[in-house]
């Protein structure tokens, strides 16, 4: 599947090929490669991750399997088309949106029987 664009649709039915999760950590004391005690001056930490760009959230809710697909291969479609970062495409999506309140609400209406 050389060259070929995976959505995220098509991965969620795929088989896990991640190796399992192992259940104990490996022996640290025996290092036959290193000596008992390392002399080397420690490394610095790497810095703490900075905060989140200005004004950037996280959200989450529940909704329809079908849907979310929808939405995920929509934006995944439009950010290889224009390679903008993904977030600036909810933001466009979510303007359109606004843009088609009335829309949205006669369609929730109708799928909510209440139309």
């Amino acid at each position: 599947m050389a060259g070929q664009r995976k959505s995220l649709g098509s991965l969620v039915g795929a088989p896990d090929t991640a190796p399992p999760p192992r259940t104990t950590s490996p022996d640290r004391t025996a290092r036959p490669d290193r000596p008992a005690k390392d002399d080397r001056p420690a490394e610095p930490e790497a810095p703490a991750r900075p905060p989140a760009a200005g004004g950037m959230t996280m959200r989450s809710w529940y909704m329809p399997k079908g849907s979310a697909d929808q939405l995920a291969a929509l934006v995944d479609d439009v950010h290889f088309a224009t390679r903008l970062p993904k977030h600036l495409i909810m933001g466009a999506a979510v303007n359109v949106l606004g843009r088609h309140r009335d829309e949205i609400e006669a369609e929730a209406r109708s799928a909510a029987g209440n139309g």
